[in-house]
């Protein structure tokens, strides 16, 4: 029985959401042939391709910026309509085209956090800058007890078949002093094959907001530095492990006379002798 079009728009919609980074324009194209509606397909996957972009920390540079500026939830102002707490403008995101437009300039609602986000914004971005090699950080304040740092680092190698994206989301709030985040990694590589890389982790921590916001905002940022370097150094740990034992288990110790292979004798077997014949 041939699926409906409201059906076959679902099944794309899943396959969007589960995007390798770098490729959604790939799957894209592949789901249009599928669903042979594009009327049906672009109704049907706005929301989607909403929820794809703000939960990929996909990003965009205004106009007149040197600097590109995370396209997140926590920065939703209105309908499609996202703050760059930088420049204070809002701007209207295009999740199809991925384009920014009608720029408005923006009040800020939330006077008692800017102070802090303000502080945040700077330490982050000079962590992101040095630890980062083509890393994007954007600060908000979506309340007034909430800061919200977005991190992502995108590496785009299709010549070589992979792609690779490094998120993490940073939430602080200032009354309790809470801490949390959670870093994913996702990393593809598509020759003659289909690998993928989807590793995440939490981080849990104390920043008492005693001080300036200068000094908060350093400890929060010393924190996340800490957390970074930990998670790179169990990623390692874990490669060594893989190398070393895990591949080397999967291997046959033996062969299944239970000798090894005498290579000087190669000739003495079987094998050998059908290999010399030909």
């Amino acid at each position: 029985m041939e699926p409906s079009i409201e059906q076959k728009v679902q099944i794309a919609s899943s396959f969007l959401l589960a995007s390798p980074p770098g490729e959604v324009n790939d799957v894209f194209n592949d789901v249009r042939t599928l669903v042979a509606n594009d009327e049906a397909l672009q109704d049907g996957i706005l929301q989607t391709l909403e929820e794809y972009n703000t939960e990929q920390h996909v990003t965009v540079t205004l106009p007149g910026l040197d600097y590109e500026v995370i396209v997140s939830s926590h920065g939703k102002v209105g309908e499609d309509r996202y703050l760059d707490p930088r420049s204070k403008q809002t701007f209207k995101f295009d999740h199809m085209r991925l384009t920014a437009s009608d720029f408005e300039d923006y009040e800020i609602q939330n006077e008692s956090a800017e102070e802090l986000r303000s502080a945040i914004e700077t330490e982050a971005l000079k962590y992101v800058e040095d630890h980062y090699p083509e890393g994007v950080c954007t600060v908000f304040a979506p309340s007034s007890t909430t800061i919200a740092i977005a991190i992502v680092d995108n590496k785009y190698n299709p010549g070589n078949y992979w792609n690779g994206r490094w998120r993490a989301i940073w939430t602080y709030d200032t009354q309790a002093g809470d801490l949390k985040g959670v870093t994913k990694i996702n990393v593809h590589y598509y020759e003659d094959g289909n690998v993928q890389l989807n590793a995440d982790r939490d981080f849990a921590s104390k920043i008492p907001k005693n001080g300036d916001a200068a000094k908060v905002a350093k400890n929060i940022v010393n924190s996340i530095a800490g957390f970074d370097k930990g998670y790179h150094t169990a990623l390692n740990d874990s490669y060594s492990e893989l190398a070393e034992n895990t591949f080397k288990g999967l291997r046959r110790a033996l062969p299944l006379t239970r000798n090894k292979l005498d290579w000087n004798k190669i000739l003495n077997y079987k094998i050998g002798n059908e290999l010399s014949q030909k």
